[in-house]
């Protein structure tokens, strides 16, 4: 079984990614420029030889026949005058390879360059490397005419400064690679170090958040980065978690309370039926009323489980249908469905508009709507007093409008009546609804790019129910049949 290695943590990792990154830039640099800098300071020497050698060689060849002897103290002083410009050993040699000069008479050398140069009559330079105990040496032979007699030049210069400055350069990079990696060591361990730091405090905050609730109050990370965004975001998440458990701990109370009303109330009045039956002789009356009651209460109840199922549907973003839907059609829908429920009773009007009013819309969840406007009007408008149902258009919006004579909403209650739960001032005696309705409708009502609003109004409320205008659709019997060419 093969032993398993440790993992580096985080922190760990990042010092090493850091040490190695300056390891591998330096070690890069340092074999591709040290060896190069050498090659080019090498071949500036040379250079510079050439060109000393070549600007002296007519001073060379002023020189008569007579003066080319070895004992000549002319051409030995034009050559020690050389050999201080240059810090080269200066030989010349004649057309036969005798030896002439030699600045530096005692070093060995050997000078197979020189019948090359006599033989082609041009120059020879270079840096010839040296073994063991020799340093690197640059060469130049150059071809001299003097007096019509062929001539060579020879200089020979060790590399010592060269190589003395490449040496200087490798030794200072050396130490500032050193140095650059001691650096980054330190910055490795301190960024890494605050890093993991911030990191742990967050993960402390996480299981902080897991062991004692939503509640718990946490430290947040005010630095402007991406630890810091990752720290508000998480704090955001927390403050949007908490509002969702508050939402829901609200629904579920307000849910139980209204759900506990009725059922009380309906268990209570089964109870009476129950007692009116079993008396003797049935008090029949009493238990026809009871039942009336009981299935009131029922309806309330199915009334409330319809609004549960539709916020539970919008809550879970169920998608709506889009498509082009007829207000007229809708409005006939609800007034009957109302008209069918208290026959001969209607108290809704809804006058004919002049021309039709298409929306692009849902017709499911626009039929909802108007009916929780329809009824809440009836509900809060008295009885002799009745509701109206307006259509129009208005710019790029189809508007139904709904409007009751009853007490109508007070301004601080304006807004909050939209909200789950939440239901107004104004009494409606034992038929109010559980507050739900004003807040799904809203809720559908944006959900399919449009609003529910209270419009102002004289007297009573007015409701408006604004979505987006769509083209009325063509009846099958107005399209004109294509004439296919015969």
């Amino acid at each position: 079984m093969r032993a398993r290695l440790p993992t580096l943590g985080l922190r760990g990792r990042i010092v090493a990614a850091l040490v190695l990154t300056s390891a591998v830039v330096l070690g890069v640099a340092a074999l591709r420029l040290l060896p190069q800098l050498e090659r080019q300071l090498r071949h500036e020497e040379v250079a510079s030889l050439r060109d000393t050698a070549v600007a002296s060689r007519p001073s060379f060849e002023d020189l008569e026949g007579t003066q080319l002897t070895p004992r000549s103290p002319r051409l030995h002083r034009m050559s020690e005058a050389l050999e201080r410009r240059t810090g080269a050993r200066v030989l010349i040699f004649d057309g036969r390879g005798r030896l002439l000069v030699d600045t530096q008479p005692r070093k060995p050398g050997r000078f197979g360059d020189v019948p090359v140069v006599l033989s082609k009559h041009r120059p020879i330079s270079g840096v010839r490397v040296g073994q063991t105990t020799q340093a690197d040496e640059a060469r130049l032979a150059l071809p001299m005419t003097i007096d019509g007699k062929p001539y060579v030049l020879v200089l020979r210069k060790p590399l010592d400064d060269a190589s003395a400055a490449a040496a200087a350069v490798r030794r200072a990079f050396t130490d500032a690679s050193v140095a650059g990696l001691g650096v980054a060591l330190l910055l490795g361990i301190g960024i890494a170090a605050t890093l993991v730091r911030r990191l742990r405090r967050l993960r402390d905050a996480t299981l902080v958040l897991a062991d004692h609730g939503l509640d718990s109050e946490l430290a947040t990370d005010s630095a402007r980065d991406e630890v810091g965004d990752l720290g508000r975001a998480f704090a955001t998440m927390q403050e949007r978690l908490r509002e969702q458990e508050a939402v829901r701990r609200k629904f579920v109370a307000t849910a139980s309370h209204e759900l506990r009303t009725p059922l009380t109330s309906l268990r209570m009045m089964l109870e009476l039926l129950e007692e009116d039956l079993r008396a003797d002789p049935p008090d029949v009356a009493d238990a026809r009323d009871q039942a009336a009651l009981a299935r009131a209460q029922s309806v309330r109840l199915a009334g409330l489980a319809s609004d549960l199922l539709d916020l539970s549907r919008l809550d879970a973003d169920v998608p709506l249908r889009e498509e082009a839907v007829d207000l007229a059609d809708i409005r006939r829908a609800v007034v009957a469905e109302f008209e069918a429920a208290a026959p001969g009773q209607s108290r809704v009007e809804s006058p004919a508009e002049a021309e039709d009013c298409w929306a692009l819309a849902d017709p499911t969840a626009v039929v909802r709507i108007v009916r929780i406007l329809v009824d809440n009007a009836l509900r809060f408008s008295p009885p002799d007093e009745p509701v109206r149902v307006e259509l129009e258009r208005a710019g790029g919006s189809s508007v139904v409008t709904v409007t009751d004579r009853g007490p109508g909403v007070p301004e601080s209650e304006r807004e909050r009546i939209f909200s789950r739960f939440e239901r107004g001032s104004a009494g409606a005696g034992g038929q109010g609804g559980f507050g739900l309705g004003l807040a799904i409708g809203r809720e559908l009502a944006e959900r399919m790019g449009g609003s529910l609003t209270l419009e102002p109004s004289d007297a009573g409320a007015r409701f408006a129910l604004r979505l987006p205008a769509a083209e009325p659709l063509r009846p099958l019997t107005e399209i004109q049949p294509q004439q296919v060419p015969g």
